[in-house]
């Protein structure tokens, strides 16, 4: 017997009286923990657990397991005569006399340390993030329930932020998915310096980060890691040799104030996030009721656009473009109206925004572009030949992989041609498109395009040279003070006359009254658009706005700008 407990080198095996006192140690004990059995024959067990063991009165509690329950299971740390520790797994049996009473226990268990290192790793890597090296979305979940309790029984409060890197898929499209890589790396590590080393900071996915932030009920700790957050990451990046310039906006929440769920904490830190954004990015934003609302409110819109675009519940006005040399509509820009009570008092700009959103601006492009198109056919066949449609898109739309094959469908339904077409969109719509082949694809097809609201984004005339479009479109803003304002006449005069140095055909829209016409035509603008003429018009009343149009400006014949 002897022989055999010796044997069992891969296992620690010996036994111990009621007092924890070693009464045999096998050549196994002797490998595993290091002690001899010189040593340990008679030497108090204690000696092999951890000093957090002992305090605890691990070694009581298992021999009083054993003996009312028949075993007690091992699953620990455990340490080694040179204070080395390793983790163990083993199990405690009571010895019994003959009238089964306990004299002593009978232990038995392994190292299985690598074991236990190889599941702690996989635990890690199922935890973190493998690209930035913090925590992960489930951690940060887990987590996040795990720290509202500890607030219910503390009275601390939890700050939740919720970060969102602001254009950062542009690193992406321009540098390539690897410097995308490396940028997240450098925020991750901004991140951590701007935090509190008791800070839990998980990336959540893509470019969107998430901090938790347990203290005092101060509402303001939030807002003051958020501001250093703001700060540090819209200083410059080094990716490579590329100097790189994003921002961030951030939603803060915070519990029990906000919610004592975390799925609630989260969703109102996603709402306040928003808001951020909306304000213009580059900031952080606290949720408030009045948010909520707002949100429960955006919600209902939400409903309320799909049902409209599922049932093609929409409508189009047509408002004209008007020649200044002749007065005659040359065009008419088709806009989209949202009807209903939940959306037509919003406006045009809120809806295309919330369709963007939710994914739903291509299927409402390709039904305006069809009715667009048979609108024009229509008017084509009471006799109005020399008119073109002007249709509004976006960059969104405009990427979309069936859009091409959508707007070549139309034209054959409807009959007419590519060229009857203006496409308009804005520049920063222009300059995300630019280089990726879809503008050119739609000039080598036949359609004209026309750079919308041009003095509300970039405005930057260097664009004008590279981009493939044939018209100018001036936004109403150049407008204000013309013609009263000697620098505001200056600013028109020189886009107008820069545009016509570039052979683009130049569009004033919000043309209001006949003075700011008058001096519009004086510097060879080509065309107006505004109230001054006619709002935008449902279908049958554009029809008889334009026969009356026809028939008081029979003669094509140019007049002269100055009259």
């Amino acid at each position: 017997m002897k022989h055999i407990y010796d044997s069992a080198t891969d296992f620690a095996i010996f036994t111990v009286d009621v007092d924890g006192i070693v009464s045999s140690w096998n050549s196994g004990a002797e490998t595993i923990f290091g002690f001899s059995e010189l040593e340990m024959i008679g030497a108090d067990s204690c000696v092999i657990f951890t000093p957090e063991d002992r305090a605890n009165g691990e070694l009581a509690f298992e021999m009083n397991t054993a003996a009312a329950t028949g075993r007690a299971a091992d699953y620990r740390w455990h340490l080694r005569k040179n204070g080395e520790r390793f983790w163990a797994d083993g199990v405690l049996t009571p010895i019994r006399d003959d009238v089964n009473e306990v004299i002593g226990y009978l232990k038995i268990l392994r190292d299985i340390t690598d074991k236990k290192l190889a599941q702690e790793e996989l635990k890690r890597l199922s935890a973190t993030d493998a690209l930035s090296g913090l925590y992960n979305r489930a951690s940060f979940d887990v987590r996040t329930q795990e720290m509202i309790s500890l607030c219910e029984r503390g009275g601390h409060t939890l700050h939740l932020l919720l970060i969102d890197l602001d254009r950062f898929k542009e690193v992406n499209d321009t540098l390539g998915h690897q410097a995308g890589d490396e940028l997240l790396l450098e925020v991750a590590s901004r991140l951590k310096n701007a935090s509190r080393e008791s800070d839990f900071i998980a990336r959540l996915g893509g470019d969107e980060f998430g901090i938790l932030q347990l203290g005092i009920r101060d509402p303001s700790l939030g807002g003051s890691l958020a501001a250093k957050i703001v700060h540090a990451l819209a200083q410059p990046f080094g990716i490579g040799e590329t100097v790189v310039e994003i921002s961030a906006s951030i939603g803060i929440a915070s519990s029990p104030d906000d919610s004592a769920e975390a799925s609630g904490l989260m969703r109102k830190a996603d709402i306040a996030l928003y808001k951020a954004k909306s304000a213009g990015r580059n900031g952080y934003q606290h949720f408030t009721d009045e948010l909520d609302r707002i949100a429960h409110k955006r919600n209902q819109d939400s409903n309320a656009l799909r049902a409209a675009v599922a049932a093609k519940q929409l409508s189009l006005v047509y408002q004209p473009i008007i020649s200044c040399y002749t007065g005659q509509a040359t065009a008419m820009e088709a806009l989209v109206r949202f009807p209903g009570r939940h959306l037509s008092d919003y406006s045009v700009d809120y809806m295309i925004d919330l369709a963007q959103e939710l994914g739903l601006i291509f299927d409402i492009g390709v039904w305006v572009f069809a009715e667009a198109s048979k609108q024009l056919m229509r008017w084509k066949s009471l006799g109005i030949s020399d008119l073109k449609i002007c249709i509004n898109t976006c960059a969104k739309e405009l990427l979309h992989n069936q859009y091409l094959t959508s707007i070549s469908d139309a034209l054959v339904v409807s009959g007419i041609e590519a060229g009857d077409i203006d496409i308009e969109l804005t520049e920063r719509d222009a300059i995300d498109l630019e280089g990726n082949g879809v503008l050119e694809a739609l000039v080598t097809a036949g359609f004209r395009l026309s750079l919308d609201d041009f003095g509300v984004g970039f405005s930057s005339l260097s664009y004008l040279r590279t981009l493939p479009v044939t018209t100018l479109k001036l936004d109403k803003s150049f407008l204000d003070g013309v013609p009263l304002q000697v620098s505001a006449n200056a600013v028109a005069k020189s886009v107008i006359t820069l545009a016509k140095e570039l052979n683009l055909l130049v569009i004033a829209e919000g043309v209001e009254d006949k003075v700011q016409a008058q001096f519009l035509n004086a510097l060879r603008c080509d065309a107006f658009q505004g109230f001054l003429f006619s709002p935008g018009m449902p279908e049958s009343l554009a029809t008889e706005w334009l026969m009356a149009n026809r028939n008081s400006h029979p003669s094509h014949e140019a007049v002269s700008p100055a009259q």
